[in-house]
């Protein structure tokens, strides 16, 4: 408390009383705290604040204000905030946010501005208008605002960061899903859209990761996607959905025909070499398209679509686009449920009708086997037999080939061992017949495998072999851009004991390339060349010439698909000693191959 005591005077000028006046200190404490909590929260808080009077003539700026705008104090006191406009807005924008103060006594939104650096910049803005007493008049205007530019660029981060590919910098599945219910109006068939889906597969990319990397990979969908973007962006919206696989969207198209000359223009487009490394790449692109309101006018049954009609322009052959129809869709869960079944049946201890054959390999002029090839039959417990040319493809196509391959080596020495435990193979050794017994085919991704050496070596010894008992057929395609990867793996399994015979010889582009690089034992002529040779004198020139220069190379000739006595006699004429065809013996089951064995000794 604080007192003041106030004398009163007679007329003679003395002291005739006292008067004592006590104020209590507390509450002028109290305001003077709050007064210092306002000023350090004005001057510490992030957000800039700004007061004017009625007249709108700045008195007052925090020090946020000035970290935002750039402008001190002292360059804006006694002005108007209109020196902060950016121009973006027009003034029926100005007229409305002073309606609103005069009316409701604030406003507040987003709001343009231009920094003293001249730099526009987007901030959230709340006005309020101070009142001397309730119902009186304005006195002031509080602005508070912050800057938005920061959290606008993270918003934008985190935009393509959830919804953008980062590889190539297109919409990613969670974009074009959004985009697409957006259209199709979550499948209201009274609202829904017309619009077309491309989906494009670009081509084969597993051989190109196999031989560039995931690098190489990469390079070719960013530059393919770019091509694609910047040729056709005007008339297409492209999205990336998974590794080489690309969508295009056109929303309000007049005619189907129009959708295919713009697939067409696509096809075109990604067949363009692309270099990789010094290297001309050619990619075989499929499409596939599907329409709404035709097909249907839901998000995910129209990409299940397109990508349905994009598996059918790829069985089709590639180089091709489709469009999607009820048949086609039939048809192709067939062949998804047909690989489903296979990779049940390859699964260890499936039982679903994979079956070993062995087709014999004959000495040519003499009796007397040479071996046998394993080849792969399908029993399907439902179906009946289904022909290697349906589901071998279907296997190189999922990628299951290589699963497949492995299946088929396993099951070859586990009856080897058996063979082992009962003589089989102590018997056919008393005949003369000579190493090694059976041939398997490997195919072109299965030389790519990184383990393949170490799996076969140690599956060999797993059943007590040696890799001198089998054979192992690489397809001459299968060499086509032969990498040092490969190359070194067929040295490894040389040198580990297993004997290598190269197939299919005659149906490549440079055979000699390979007889000069591969480490080879055996060559098999490809039945093409042996056919033709019977029809035409100058392919049987040709062979002649090939099957001398093999033997002066130090390789076993074997020459397939005999089927008639012309083209036997022919070929032992060439002096080829050894072959294989449906003149001999068909592909048989194993035990029928034993009974074979049985009867001919």
């Amino acid at each position: 408390m604080q007192f003041r005591m106030l004398p009163h005077l007679d007329q003679q000028g003395d002291i005739c009383g006292l008067t004592g006046i006590g104020e209590d200190l507390r509450l002028r404490q109290t305001l003077k705290t709050q007064e210092a909590m306002a000023e350090r929260i004005m001057n510490s808080t992030i957000e800039g604040i700004l007061v004017t009077d009625a007249r709108a003539r700045i008195q007052r700026v925090n020090p946020a204000f000035t970290q935002i705008t750039g402008y001190t104090a002292e360059e804006v006191i006694g002005k108007t905030p209109k020196f902060l406009r950016s121009n973006h807005h027009e003034q029926s924008f100005y007229d409305l946010m002073n309606r609103a103060l005069l009316q409701a006594g604030n406003w507040q939104g987003e709001i343009w501005n231009r920094r003293k650096s001249g730099e526009l910049y987007l901030q959230w803005m709340s006005v309020s208008a101070l009142h001397e007493h309730e119902g009186g008049e304005i006195t002031h205007f509080v602005s508070i605002f912050h800057d938005l530019t920061e959290i606008r660029a993270k918003e934008a981060e985190i935009e393509q960061l959830a919804f953008r590919d980062p590889l190539t910098g297109l919409g990613n599945r969670y974009k074009l899903n959004q985009v697409l219910k957006h259209q199709l109006r979550d499948g209201r068939a009274d609202q829904c859209t017309g619009l077309a889906l491309l989906c494009i597969d670009i081509g084969h990319l597993y051989p190109i990761n196999d031989r560039f990397g995931m690098k190489g990979g990469d390079q070719l969908i960013k530059y393919q996607a770019r091509r694609l973007s910047q040729r056709m962006g005007q008339h297409l919206h492209f999205y990336r959905v998974t590794g080489d696989e690309l969508v295009a969207l056109r929303v309000d198209f007049s005619d189907p025909s129009e959708i295919a000359r713009y697939a067409g223009e696509c096809i075109k487009h990604l067949q363009e070499p692309v270099f990789l490394n010094g290297e001309s790449i050619r990619m075989s692109p499929s499409i596939g398209i599907a329409l709404s309101p035709k097909d249907t006018c839901e998000s995910d049954v129209l990409l299940a679509n397109a990508q349905t009609a994009m598996l059918a322009a790829k069985h089709s052959g590639r180089d091709c686009f489709q469009f999607y129809d009820q048949a086609l869709s039939s048809e192709l869960r067939q062949r998804l449920m047909l690989e489903q079944e296979l990779r049940l049946a390859i699964e260890s201890g499936a039982r679903m009708g994979l079956q070993l054959y062995l087709q014999p390999k004959v000495n040519l002029g003499r009796p007397g086997f040479a071996g046998a090839e394993v080849l792969l039959r399908w029993q399907h417990p439902e179906k009946g037999m289904i022909p290697p040319a349906h589901f071998i493809p279907l296997a190189e196509e999922s990628r299951l080939i290589v699963q497949l391959d492995r299946w088929v080596f396993e099951r070859t020495c586990e009856l080897l061992n058996q063979w082992q435990q009962q003589g089989v193979l102590a018997h056919w050794q008393q005949q003369g017949w000579p190493l090694p017994l059976l041939s398997i085919n490997l195919s072109g991704r299965q030389l790519q495998q990184t383990d393949l050496v170490n799996w076969c070596t140690a599956t060999v010894e797993r059943y007590g072999l040696v890799p001198g008992m089998l054979e192992l057929e690489i397809t001459e395609t299968a060499c086509i851009n032969l990498s040092a990867t490969v190359l070194e793996q067929l040295l490894d399994l040389k040198a580990v004991g297993f004997r290598l015979a190269l197939d299919d010889f005659g149906t490549g582009y440079s055979s000699l390339t390979y007889l000069r690089h591969l480490p080879l034992d055996v060559v098999k002529i490809d039945r093409s060349f042996v056919t033709d040779s019977c029809r035409n004198k100058r392919a049987a020139t040709l062979l002649r010439g090939v099957i001398r220069m093999l033997h002066e190379m130090d390789f076993r000739v074997i020459a397939e698909g005999i089927e008639t006595e012309e083209q036997a006699d022919l070929l032992q004429s060439m002096e080829c000693t050894t072959g294989q065809g449906y003149l001999y013996h068909r592909p048989m089951p194993v035990a029928e191959f034993l009974d074979l064995l049985r009867t001919e000794h």
